[in-house]
């Protein structure tokens, strides 16, 4: 199965940043998470199929610290701060042109942070609420390189999800539109969630889709395109797994990895997580 990355710093893998739940009043979630692509050399190509090699092979890294807190029992305000470290080492031997090889280096900065609120709307048997992230542009990049830390551009994501909670198991499904300035083109955003407890551990399964409107005439400098990150018309159709480890109901840990079936611009690598989060609901 061909893997893809789930753009950690938009997506965050924190799903429930989706889920249709609020914390309760004065309730709050906060987690610390390493996320990492190993090195990779080869992107999914602009059709979704063919692949588009890199002229050196990258490596992508974030820590990202992500909170929820209830202003009320039906309102969450969420933040989400990733720091970035990407790489840019060997020349990669498939690479078909002569010109173009960037320098090899790292970049470390702030990517987009990510700030939300979410609104429970429905608390019945299911459970419904609508949730508007908006993302800020990080402009961090390096001309000799071609690495960058985020999209230079701000990002509005509104979303509706819904879900039930029953017992040990829950499912929740969502969708957004995105709209993202400096002339990229909007994109729409769809997922679902499955998991199931047994005992201290949750098992969960998960899928993400983003497909790109491809309306935004945006084309970065050469030196920015060559290193493959964040590029326009970014897409995907991914699986993931996840698990959750509780210690007692403050504390846990987990972790999670995802790959794809179908990607657009995007590395043909798996990403994992692995976290530790404080809750007090």
């Amino acid at each position: 199965m061909r893997s893809v990355l789930l753009i950690f710093c938009l997506f965050s893998g924190v799903l429930s940043a989706q889920s249709p739940w609020t914390r309760s009043k004065a309730g709050f979630y906060m987690q610390g998470a390493w996320q990492t692509i190993p090195e990779y050399a080869t992107l999914f190509g602009e059709d979704g199929e063919s692949g588009t090699e890199l002229a050196r092979k990258v490596s992508e890294n974030a820590f990202q610290l992500y909170g929820e807190y209830g202003i009320s029992p039906k309102t969450t305000v969420i933040a989400s701060i990733p720091v970035v470290f990407n790489k840019q080492g060997a020349l990669n031997p498939d690479f078909p042109h002569t010109s173009g090889r960037l320098d090899s280096g790292s970049i470390a900065g702030l990517g987009n942070v990510y700030l939300g609120v979410k609104r429970q709307i429905l608390v019945k048997k299911i459970a419904l609420a609508g949730t508007l992230r908006v993302g800020l542009p990080a402009s961090e990049g390096q001309s000799n390189t071609g690495l960058r830390t985020g999209f230079d551009a701000f990002t509005i994501l509104p979303s509706l999800s819904a879900g039930m909670g029953l017992g040990r198991y829950y499912w929740f499904v969502y969708g957004g539109y995105g709209i993202r300035t400096n002339e990229y083109s909007h994109f729409v955003n769809a997922g679902a969630e499955v998991g199931c407890r047994l005992w201290k551990i949750w098992l969960i399964g998960f899928s993400d889709c983003l497909v790109s409107l491809e309306n935004g005439p945006q084309r970065l400098p050469l030196n920015d395109a060559s290193s493959g990150l964040y590029l326009n018309d970014q897409g995907w159709l991914s699986i993931g797994l996840k698990g959750i480890v509780e210690f007692n109901r403050f504390w846990g840990i987990n972790l999670s990895g995802t790959g794809a079936f179908w990607g657009q611009n995007v590395p043909q690598r798996p990403a994992f997580s692995l976290g530790a989060y404080f809750k007090w609901d």
